[in-house]
């Protein structure tokens, strides 16, 4: 099904707003690190491909804050993968949630909440491993063997990564970027030491990778395996998975605070959708969905009263800690919930005109 130029305005518009929402709010200006990402965002691909060839979904979360008060996933990543998963169930994809074990306890009180259970969304647990070689252990390999195997990754069609934290770069993966002038190896060996490639780094450049699993190596096996699956990347600040397909020196020349260059993601998918906070994105592409399919009754659900009370369930029960004051904020990424609300508002309104 091809989308119609009305379904195409108006995601155009739903990426201006996930993008660049100082038009809604008043937040610090220096917030908005998503806008060196945002001419490589692609909402409309992501949901074209949805549309056009989506049948089962596995959707991949979570960023653990080891410093949170207490130590736990994030706010922002699990409430948008939860309202995207309900709303490719609505439409009729089957669909499941991956993550490991500091985020998996979040999606299954979201769950909850939503008064889903595990049998209509299955919670995959990706192992952890305590393992530097680039391409993972034995564990990570038989793990993605009984998966991709296995009922719930069978057949799968798309995998789609939301605030999932990934490696940065190595020097294989710098060069292989597609860019229009030869690569800055200078400085990308003066700024990224071989000591610290191929490492999952916070926006305050600590080092996150014993606390993160391997699911980046989902990826790399459906390549390997030619698997006939397509991949969407939703981010909003570089370090995490599917912001590798913006190139390095990207990161390099616009970088406001010189730790972009260090922790932006080598880890590529098919589609990319930049945001300046990643649920809004999640919020996007499930309001583009429904748009196109003809069922805005799934997006008329999402309310204040009802986002806050998932939001206040995830953080008390999962639990969740906002990223940026590490606390069990009513927020997300250091921004207050009533202007959270705003952009999503935004979206659902555009969806409805």
């Amino acid at each position: 099904m091809t989308l119609s130029k009305q379904t195409r305005d108006k995601l155009f518009l739903m990426e201006e707003v996930i993008n660049f929402p100082t038009s809604l709010l008043n937040h610090r200006n220096d917030h908005w690190e998503n806008i060196i990402m945002a001419p490589y965002s692609d909402l409309t691909g992501a949901v074209s491909s949805l549309v056009e060839k989506g049948r089962k979904v596995m959707i991949v979360t979570g960023f653990y804050i080891p410093a949170g008060e207490p130590p736990a996933t994030e706010t922002d990543g699990p409430p948008g993968a939860l309202i995207l998963a309900e709303g490719l169930k609505y439409l009729g994809m089957e669909v499941s949630l991956l993550s490991d074990e500091y985020t998996l306890p979040t999606l299954k009180a979201g769950l909850k909440i939503l008064n889903l259970s595990e049998k209509e969304i299955p919670l995959i647990c990706f192992p952890l491993e305590h393992s530097d070689l680039e391409n993972g252990s034995p564990l990570s390999h038989r793990f993605m063997d009984e998966l991709f195997n296995g009922p719930l990754g069978q057949g799968i069609s798309h995998l789609i990564y939301i605030e999932r934290v990934g490696p940065n770069h190595t020097l294989e993966s710098f060069l292989a970027q597609t860019r229009t002038a030869p690569p800055p190896i200078k400085a990308f060996e003066s700024i990224l030491p071989h000591s610290i490639r191929n490492r999952c780094f916070n926006s305050c450049l600590e080092d996150i990778s014993r606390f993160t699993a391997k699911t980046h190596l989902l990826l790399e096996y459906q390549k390997k395996q030619n698997l006939p699956v397509e991949t969407i990347g939703i981010g909003d600040r570089g370090n995490e998975i599917g912001a590798g397909k913006i190139p390095w020196e990207v990161f390099q020349k616009n970088s406001t605070t010189h730790r972009e260059p260090v922790f932006c993601c080598r880890m590529e998918t098919d589609y990319f959708i930049s945001c300046g906070v990643s649920n809004w994105g999640g919020y996007a592409l499930m309001a583009g969905l429904a748009l196109a399919a003809g069922k805005t009754d799934q997006i008329e659900k999402i309310t204040a009263e009802q986002e806050g009370k998932v939001l206040d369930y995830l953080i008390h029960h999962g639990p969740a800690v906002d990223g940026i004051t590490h606390k069990q904020d009513h927020s997300v990424d250091g921004v207050e919930f009533k202007d959270y609300m705003k952009v999503i508002e935004r979206v659902k309104e555009i969806a409805l005109e």
